[in-house]
């Protein structure tokens, strides 16, 4: 195999993201409160229908390997390492090899992503789903021939996205019907191939439908349940956020100049059905989560990578009539990003300590519950606090909001084998709770002063 300058620019780009990885796996804080969530649902513990089964599914793996922080992560980071195959795999389909290798190499730098690389979500997992399916309609829709069978290998990338995160649906859907729209002679020329994706797609979420028709009556039913499960203050509060939020912070500081360019090359550069695919997709998925959550740059990996291969496309056009042996952009280029690639390295360390510090108050919550159970194990465990995800993993317990239970009289669990907790995450009275309920409250050591633990009798 020769290697060429985009394999070794695309090998430099995975090794600087696999580093970070290992980095966050070492010394990454505690699970977060959506990590704990899908590593509670992957032992076993029913009652949250919106969490994606094929995350818990990933968890399951980390708790077979011994079920420590870095164990439970380990399965989503390498499985996300294969985000950044698939930018390079769309930006080489649309464009060149060149092109995907350049978008890697800067994703490799954006930080909102790389200080995520090795969190056990769905977001990173679920865009490889997303993009390599993007691909591979691309590759053979934009044939002069018309589509292969092999785009039938759609139906599974895509499918694998949905079970990792039942929030792919909206950009999965826009994908699909773009690419209708944009080579629909090609596909009435040709539509078998495309009616036995659509088919096999279908077959493949036939197993979602059947538990959700299970749990809630509906084949539909989680997925709408799901759909309302993200907060927002008002309709369209993430599509607000994304647009006026400082780009820099929210996507990255290489990301955004190449964002930039990604929309001043739309109009003037980049006309072609693969990159209109790629551009459509990109705006969609921030149209609709925006309209129907909160924002975070999370729920909008998906956009910001296509917007990325868009933005190096139209620079390499852009440089390409101006590069003279004096002057070599790529010099500059490779500057930027292995300075990028530096200075998240630099960062993470103290980053994850900060993240870990913030997080300090609910674990040593779970310590304190988790040391006092122990005289009682048989008993079963249940705790009461404002965010509890995080407290039920580290404290081996079930849990629910205290909130619900302000104004009823019956708790759930076992006499003596329940706690109310006070974090930073939310203040809680152990007394007044405690009387509210008829019961004595007794206070727990901890190990944090802004951490408070009752048990309750």
């Amino acid at each position: 195999m020769t290697w060429t300058f985009e394999r070794k620019l695309l090998a430099a780009a995975v090794l600087a993201w696999a580093v970070i990885a290992v980095m966050n796996l070492g010394w990454g804080p505690p699970l977060g409160h959506d990590e704990a969530a899908f590593a509670v649902v992957g032992r076993g513990v029913d009652g949250w229908i919106y969490r994606s089964r094929g995350l818990a599914a990933v968890a399951r793996i980390g708790l077979a390997l011994g079920g420590a922080d870095w164990q439970m992560r380990l399965p989503s980071a390498v499985l996300g390492l294969g985000a950044l195959l698939a930018v390079y795999t769309v930006g080489r389909t649309v464009f060149d090899a060149r092109t995907g290798a350049w978008a890697a190499a800067v994703i490799a730098g954006a930080h909102p992503m790389v200080a995520r690389n090795a969190e056990l979500l769905s977001d990173l997992p679920a865009m490889a789903g997303v993009l390599f399916g993007v691909a591979i309609l691309a590759h053979e829709l934009m044939r002069p021939g018309g589509p292969r069978w092999r785009l039938a290998l759609a139906a599974p990338a895509f499918a694998a996205a949905f079970y990792l995160r039942y929030g792919s649906v909206p950009v999965i859907a826009v994908a699909g019907a773009a690419a209708l729209v944009l080579w629909w002679r090609a596909i009435v020329a040709r539509p078998a191939p495309v009616l036995v994706t659509i088919a096999l797609f279908v077959a493949l979420l036939v197993p979602h439908f059947r538990d959700s028709t299970e749990l809630t009556g509906s084949a539909l039913g989680v997925l709408r349940f799901s759909s309302g499960v993200p907060r927002r203050a008002y309709w369209g509060e993430g599509l607000v956020t994304y647009l006026t939020s400082d780009p820099f912070v929210y996507y990255g500081a290489i990301v955004t100049p190449v964002i930039v360019v990604a929309f001043a090359g739309l109009a003037r550069r980049l006309r072609t059905r693969g990159a209109w695919l790629l551009a459509i997709v990109a705006i969609g998925q921030v149209i609709a989560i925006g309209i129907e959550s909160h924002g975070q740059p999370r729920y909008v990996f998906i956009a910001v990578a296509l917007l990325v291969v868009l933005g190096v496309a139209s620079i390499r056009q852009i440089i390409a009539p101006r590069i003279t042996p004096i002057v070599a952009p790529h010099r500059l280029a490779l500057a930027a990003v292995a300075a990028a690639w530096l200075a998240v390295a630099i960062a993470i360390i103290p980053y994850d300590r900060r993240v870990a510090a913030a997080r300090a108050s609910v674990v040593a919550a779970a310590i304190a519950i988790r040391l006092d159970h122990a005289a009682h194990p048989d008993a079963p465990c249940f705790v009461f606090a404002s965010v509890v995800p995080q407290i039920m993993w580290y404290a081996a317990c079930d849990g629910k909001p205290k909130h619900l239970f302000d104004h009823v009289h019956d708790l759930p669990g076992a006499p003596g084998a329940r706690y109310l907790a006070s974090t930073s995450y939310g203040a809680a009275d152990g007394a007044a709770f405690a009387a509210a309920h008829g019961l004595t409250a007794r206070e727990l050591p901890t190990l944090h002063p802004r951490t408070r633990v009752w048990a309750l009798h």
